[in-house]
């Protein structure tokens, strides 16, 4: 149970370390988190607090949600998500209040989900045929094996608008 941010990514680029080894690092964008809510045991049967990330027009919000949002005095996100977190952390929260990168410590381990974009092929069936398709989106084998680099890190930055 712990606060996480909401994020966009950007890019990729890379680090060098000290021996000059270059690292590849994905830049996530995470600088507009908004508190929406926080939901507490009393009211709701648990403790969480709700993010909103980035922002959208009034005219493509549902009227639901564009009543959350006016509740809350917070601007519509193009994204709301829910994170279940302590109650002594929710006590320090307020609605309204911007969340960001200063929930995280310098070197802290993180965990980042995705929503992958989609593949006209899936991998299983290329790397256990081991097979070159060049009719579909020109996928070979040694793009596959280089596009899962074990050493990926994940690099937080607040991108100015």
């Amino acid at each position: 149970m712990s606060l996480g941010l909401i994020g966009r990514k950007v890019g990729m680029t890379r680090l060098f370390t000290e021996e000059g080894d270059a690292v590849p690092v994905t830049v996530i964008d995470v600088s507009d988190n908004r508190i929406a809510q926080v939901k507490t045991e009393e009211t709701d049967g648990y403790t969480a607090v709700q993010l909103a990330f980035g922002t959208r027009r009034a005219s493509r919000v549902v009227k639901p949600q564009a009543g959350h949002y006016a509740k809350a005095g917070v601007l519509a996100g193009s994204a709301l998500n829910e994170f279940r977190i302590d109650a002594a952390k929710a006590g320090e929260l307020k609605v309204g209040d911007i969340i960001g990168l200063d929930t995280f410590a310098v070197g802290q381990k993180v965990d980042v989900q995705g929503t992958t974009i989609g593949k006209p092929v899936p991998s299983s069936v290329i790397t256990s045929l081991q097979v070159v398709l060049h009719t579909v989106t020109h996928v070979h084998t040694t793009f596959l094996a280089q596009s899962v680099w074990p050493r990926t890190q994940v690099v937080f930055s607040q991108v100015s608008a």
